[in-house]
């Protein structure tokens, strides 16, 4: 990362590093496009919640003769306005791909207070993907923190915390009430 970026209301991961991993709070963080925050703001947040794109993804699969699905997906979070800035620049880019859009990535501040909130062990292939571009600005984050990043990580032999904790991924299974959501903005 620079200096200019992430924009320094939203660079914080170093400071939550500690050598066990990220620390929590019951403020948490999710990233979306600027499209979908007026339906956030009004709904919440809905596991699987991008109807527009899940759709379009719907369509291409019957088009190619796959089979047609329903899923349940949880609300993805993580303790860092910055971690949750990557996701919410991979959300971006893909609408405005698919929809030749303009929007911009936003970053919500969640409310989880007495909510709780999982490890996402389902970030098991981004951990082993080689490569893999959150997994490369983790490293950055940890060598700039001056804490070792976790190496030759296998999914079979780690503790689910450690997506959490180490990886800042986390999940909550159910649907988040517009009331405990505001979007990050600068000071």
């Amino acid at each position: 990362m620079s200096d200019t970026f992430p924009p320094q209301f939203l660079k914080d991961a170093v400071d939550l590093l500690e050598k066990d991993g990220f620390r929590t709070s019951d403020v948490w963080y999710h990233g979306t496009a600027s499209g979908l925050a007026e339906s956030i703001m009004t709904q919440g947040l809905i596991g699987g919640g991008d109807t527009e794109t899940a759709q379009r993804e719907q369509n291409t699969l019957g088009t190619i003769g796959n089979r047609q699905f329903a899923a349940a997906d949880p609300v993805y979070l993580t303790q860092s306005r910055e971690l949750a800035l990557y996701w919410a620049i991979e959300t971006t880019h893909r609408r405005n791909m698919f929809f030749q859009k303009n929007e911009f990535p936003l970053v919500l501040r969640v409310d989880m207070t007495g909510v709780e909130v999982k490890p996402d062990a389902g970030a098991a292939a981004i951990a082993i993907e080689p490569g893999n571009n959150y997994m490369e600005a983790l490293k950055l984050t940890y060598k700039e923190a001056g804490i070792d990043f976790p190496e030759d990580i296998n999914p079979m032999k780690i503790d689910r915390d450690f997506y959490l904790k180490k990886l800042g991924m986390a999940y909550s299974a159910d649907g988040i009430p517009a009331e405990r959501l505001s979007v990050v903005r600068p000071d």
